[in-house]
């Protein structure tokens, strides 16, 4: 694929995106703060306590029950929710079965959908790409042209690894660290990774980490997966398999590859339960495939709770 073409995808991703009503501010989309005081939706009425802040009182619906009783109303002001998108630009992104069917390229559409629409309600969208170590970081920035720039990036970083591939593993550790110590205002943090290295170790995930991360910023893991490739054509017969992250090749039997299908499944389905179980983040299975279907269905299922 080239850059023209990739350009193209984002292009029939925005055109598809329809505003719900003609902006009436050059500024921010509204989302509501995660911290509440002086702002402009009222949240509710409470009574007034000992070591609140005074300027908090109301004093037109306190005035009938002074000095025993004091209110206050209780605020919350719109504010900007910035987006970071974290993709994980590990060698195992690059593997591809044919042309048309790669998660590098799912990652990319992913990009477009979610940083395209984030867009056209004025949200300020980042980057960060990560592998054993920070490969790509871009601060939120606002309009269209912030997404597809972003494209680009990691597009020529993905030719660049497949001509001279160095090879270099995902440690999801990198990029949580490197969030927890820069991002210092409420974000919303989507996370694009295959999981390969999780898969090899289910307990190299770092769930301390993730909760902590979980609780400061509103945060999901879309989990990047190709079912092609363990398709074999037939069972008879040996193949070769190599590990994307180590390097590591065995030969095993063709009839076996379904069954090292079945049990990458499996660990991944045991990694989403833990994801929500021990730290309360949402996470989803998207192919080239489903994703158009199964991505809204997952966002939409999250509002609605």
């Amino acid at each position: 694929m080239e850059v023209e073409e990739l350009y193209a995808r984002f292009r029939d991703i925005k055109h598809g995106i329809r505003a719900r009503k003609p902006s009436t501010s050059m500024h921010f989309g509204e989302h509501k703060s995660g911290y509440k005081g002086a702002g402009y939706d009222i949240v509710g009425v409470d009574q007034w306590r000992p070591g609140q802040p005074l300027k908090d009182v109301a004093w037109n619906l306190s005035m009938r029950t002074y000095p025993e009783k004091l209110y206050r109303i209780e605020r919350m002001e719109p504010k900007e929710l910035r987006t970071l998108i974290v993709c994980d630009l590990s060698y195992s992104t690059l593997f591809r079965v044919s042309q048309a069917s790669t998660k590098a390229l799912l990652m990319l559409d992913l990009l477009g959908n979610i940083g395209l629409t984030r867009s056209n309600v004025r949200d300020p969208v980042g980057l960060l790409g990560y592998s054993d170590r920070i490969e790509l970081f871009m601060r939120p920035k606002l309009g269209s042209s912030q997404i597809f720039h972003m494209a680009h990036q990691i597009f020529d970083k993905l030719n660049f690894e497949r001509e001279f591939p160095s090879k270099r593993p995902a440690h999801l550790r990198v990029a949580l660290d490197f969030m927890l110590a820069r991002l210092k205002n409420r974000h919303s943090v989507v996370l694009l990774t295959d999981l390969v290295d999780i898969v090899n170790d289910p307990d190299a995930i770092d769930y301390k980490r993730l909760r902590t991360l979980g609780s400061k910023h509103d945060m999901i893991v879309l989990i990047l997966d190709d079912p092609n490739e363990f398709r074999v054509k037939s069972r008879f017969g040996y193949i070769r398999i190599s590990d994307m992250e180590t390097g590591k090749q065995t030969v095993i039997s063709a009839r076996k590859a379904a069954a090292i299908r079945r049990r990458i499944e499996e660990v991944r389905e045991t990694v989403v339960y833990r994801l929500k179980r021990k730290t309360g983040i949402d996470a989803c299975v998207l192919t080239p495939d489903n994703h158009i279907e199964e991505l809204p269905k997952f966002l939409i299922s999250r509002t609605a709770r």
